[in-house]
């Protein structure tokens, strides 16, 4: 793998999770401990209070665990299965991270089409759906459950998306921006909601929840951008999408060009940063692994 290069500061966030395979166990929102405090990797499931919806979260986790253990959630791609992979990449830096990584599936038979990386925003009326039932909320949600099952001391965690992961985790920095995370990174994302609101929303904020307020308490988080320089190569995908460039590397440049062109219209800094993985395109190892190494802080 290429250098990393930052076109800002480097700083970031992001771990991943695996799993040996085990069957899910089954938890309750105040029993996620049975699962992680018994095993240094599985899976349990979560039944989302928000959206009574059941999450099946894979998880790994360093052999002893402390008040001061982390939390670093890993978003899949878009197809469900992906997020089982996160430890196999991820499981060599959970000792030097002393971090629990978490990654949920959200599963197509209860986000189908592009509803998980949407955020789960829209109910089928076509109508915004309450925040309380987001899929992007549901992250707040299973944080709470596993920090306090486990009594750990931290009320703040680091999320990761890769690829349809991307396009999550940058939506909860934009329509979320009161989130607890520390750090999110969004590496190869597929498609952006720009933040502006001369493009409809979901792919860019008019007509979205996001106020002016909002999109400057947004700028304000730390937000890591990650694009490998040889990801050019991409399906044809809807026009909406195709109208933010012809391939990842190009809309994810034109995301930040637009991040920094609102924040001088808003008089606000950009806290936001690009990181660019050279020689690398749509990989998920590479991407992660540069990842991981900006994580450290």
């Amino acid at each position: 793998m290429g250098p990393v290069a930052g076109l800002t500061t480097p700083r970031f966030l992001a771990l991943a999770l695996v799993l040996v395979s085990a069957d899910p166990v089954a938890a309750s929102q105040t029993g996620v401990a049975s699962a992680v405090a018994h095993q240094t990797s599985g899976s349990f499931v979560f039944t989302d209070p928000g959206s009574d919806r059941p999450i099946t979260v894979w998880f790994c986790r360093p052999l002893a665990l402390g008040a001061d253990t982390r939390i670093v959630f890993v978003m899949h791609g878009s197809e469900s299965k992906t997020a089982r992979q996160a430890c196999d990449i991820a499981s060599a830096d959970i000792e030097v991270l002393n971090a629990i990584v978490l990654a949920p599936q959200f599963s197509e038979q209860y986000y189908p089409n592009d509803a998980y990386m949407f955020g789960n925003m829209v109910g089928s009326s076509g109508r915004i759906l309450p925040k309380s039932q987001w899929a992007l909320t549901a992250i707040e949600r299973l944080f709470d459950a596993v920090r306090q099952d486990l009594a750990l001391r931290r009320h703040e965690y680091d999320i990761v998306g890769f690829s349809g992961g991307a396009q999550f985790v940058h939506r909860l920095v934009l329509f979320v921006p009161e989130a607890r995370f520390h750090r999110a990174v969004a590496a190869s994302a597929g498609r952006y909601a720009v933040p502006s609101w001369s493009v409809r929303f979901p792919y860019g904020l008019a007509g979205s929840p996001v106020g002016r307020k909002d999109l400057r308490r947004a700028f304000s988080r730390d937000l890591v951008l990650m694009l490998g320089d040889r990801d050019i190569e991409d399906r044809d995908r809807e026009r909406d999408a195709m109208k933010q460039g012809t391939n990842r590397f190009a809309r994810g440049l034109r995301f930040f060009a637009t991040a920094t062109e609102q924040a001088i219209t808003l008089e606000v800094p950009l806290q936001w940063q690009l990181q660019i993985v050279h020689g690398v395109d749509h990989a998920p190892g590479p991407m992660v692994r540069a990842a991981l190494q900006l994580l450290r802080y």
